[in-house]
């Protein structure tokens, strides 16, 4: 579940218009660090507030959710160690997509301790902008219509 601080800080971020993610941990297998319920918000420039697992998940998290920022679509992502026996010394960067298909993707990490990670990735894009210039019946009508279809009026 989301804590205070980080629905604070969602609400901050939506209300200043940039984009981020939340990243949900829905489901673990262990050994893992992470729980489910585990909540981190992702931004734009990759920062990652919260936690959804050890350095080899978080790198996973951040690569897929600056794709989700990109799609404007969630992702369930999936994932796995690859079966070998992790040395804490492999590189988190070395990600392995092995499955993708509606909405779901299954990585494998070389460096995760054995378990397994599923987590909900939640893009939060801003309301793309409208500027309308003037007063005529057109613009008056923009101005009154544009924020009932999703736009920001400026």
């Amino acid at each position: 579940m989301i804590s205070d601080v980080l629905s604070h800080r969602a609400e901050e971020l939506a209300a200043g218009g940039e984009s981020f993610v939340t990243a949900t941990v829905v489901r673990v297998e262990k050994p893992t660090s992470a729980q489910p319920g585990n909540v981190a918000l992702v931004h734009e420039d990759g920062t990652i507030e919260g936690f959804v697992g050890g350095v080899c998940a978080q790198h996973s998290v951040q690569l897929y959710s600056l794709k989700a920022i990109e799609s404007g679509e969630p992702v369930l992502l999936r994932i796995v160690g690859d079966g070998s026996e992790s040395t804490g010394t492999d590189d988190p960067t070395m990600v392995r997509e092995v499955d993708v298909r509606d909405g779901a993707v299954t990585v494998k990490n070389p460096c995760l301790s054995g378990g397994s990670i599923e987590v909900f990735l939640e893009p939060f894009l801003p309301a793309p902008r409208v500027v309308v210039v003037g007063e005529s019946p057109i613009a008056v009508a923009l101005k009154r219509l544009a924020p009932e279809v999703g736009f920001e009026v400026v």
